[in-house]
């Protein structure tokens, strides 16, 4: 009876701590799936009115450099990966934006990993704007980004003024136009919702949607 007893209690023990790996485990994938939705996603990244850290990085011909907001125009920071698959379909439309634009718009693209990864990526694409490898410095991790294609634009003061998920024109289209990057209505029609900082002087940091 005693040995019955035992066995009875570890068996329940057991199944408790089998139910609660199995709670722990569906809790993580609700919560992935969450995380995994457009809503999820668009909330990444440095809020709107943050003050953008400088990036130091590497070339894809190994030479080290950086990106930092300039003064006098706004800047079009791109988290990329030649493993992605969106990267595939904007990525053309970013390199038509630089034709475009000219001076009157910085635009560079950071890729995650060693010199390696943005070689390959300049070797698919060709991008006529500045591409560098975060190379361990952590800037996809100081600016909260989990996802590619993920893009910002900085304004002459540094600050983020938009942010969010570019996967196709359209939402590439919208993130500059959040922005106020005018011109970027030859990219496509409007898309999903993205903030927007007030400019002006007296104004306090903010948000709007674009409409869609």
């Amino acid at each position: 009876m005693t040995t019955l007893f035992y066995v009875s209690y570890a068996a329940l023990w057991l199944l408790i701590l089998v139910i609660a790996v199995l709670l722990l485990l569906l809790y993580r994938h609700f919560g992935m799936m969450s995380l995994g939705t457009l809503d999820g996603v668009q909330r990444d990244g440095l809020p709107v009115g943050a003050v953008a850290p400088a990036i130091s990085g590497i070339t894809a011909i190994g030479d080290d450099a950086g990106w930092e907001p300039r003064q006098g125009r706004p800047e079009l920071l791109l988290f990329a990966s030649p493993d992605c698959e969106p990267c595939k379909t904007v990525l053309p439309y970013v390199a038509r934006l630089e034709e475009t634009m000219g001076e009157s718009l910085g635009i560079t693209a950071l890729v995650p990993g060693p010199r390696e990864q943005v070689a390959r990526l300049v070797a698919q694409y060709q991008p006529p704007y500045a591409c560098l490898a975060e190379d361990g410095s952590g800037a996809f991790g100081r600016f909260r980004v989990r996802v590619t294609p993920f893009g910002f634009v900085i304004g002459t003061d540094g600050r983020v003024l938009a942010k969010g998920l570019c996967s196709d024109p359209a939402r590439l289209r919208d993130l500059l136009a959040a922005g106020g990057v005018e011109s970027a209505a030859a990219l496509g029609t409007p898309g999903t919702p993205l903030q927007l900082v007030p400019r002006g002087p007296g104004k306090e940091t903010g948000t709007r949607e674009v409409a869609r």
